[in-house]
């Protein structure tokens, strides 16, 4: 008998955070990160894979349309950044939030 493999609920998520994240793809970050050659999207920077989170510098993983904007959690929707970049960015498009870097 096969056996079935179970998403683990994401502790630290509200309930409407956890749904979504529970009716998207299973997302693996590290096979995210290295998709992407462990290149930030946002600033286009390389990320040290060393660092971890509280350091600003450490790889998140980037929604490109915000949960809080109906985006989904999807391979097509998922990209690397350094946190930092992520945390400034906030619930902006990408578009807007490049802008603001170049001007």
């Amino acid at each position: 008998m096969a056996k079935h493999r179970v998403k683990k609920p994401i502790k630290y998520y509200s309930p409407k955070r956890r749904a979504v994240y529970a009716a998207g793809d299973d997302i693996n970050p590290l096979v995210l990160f290295e998709l992407h050659a462990w290149t930030c999207y946002l600033c286009r920077k390389p990320i040290n894979r060393r660092l971890r989170l509280p350091n600003y510098w450490a790889a998140t993983v980037e929604h490109l349309v915000p949960l809080a904007a109906g985006g989904r959690h999807e391979w097509s929707n998922v990209v690397p950044a350094h946190a930092i970049c992520n945390f400034t960015k906030s619930d902006a498009p990408p578009d807007e939030f490049l802008g603001g870097l170049t001007a």
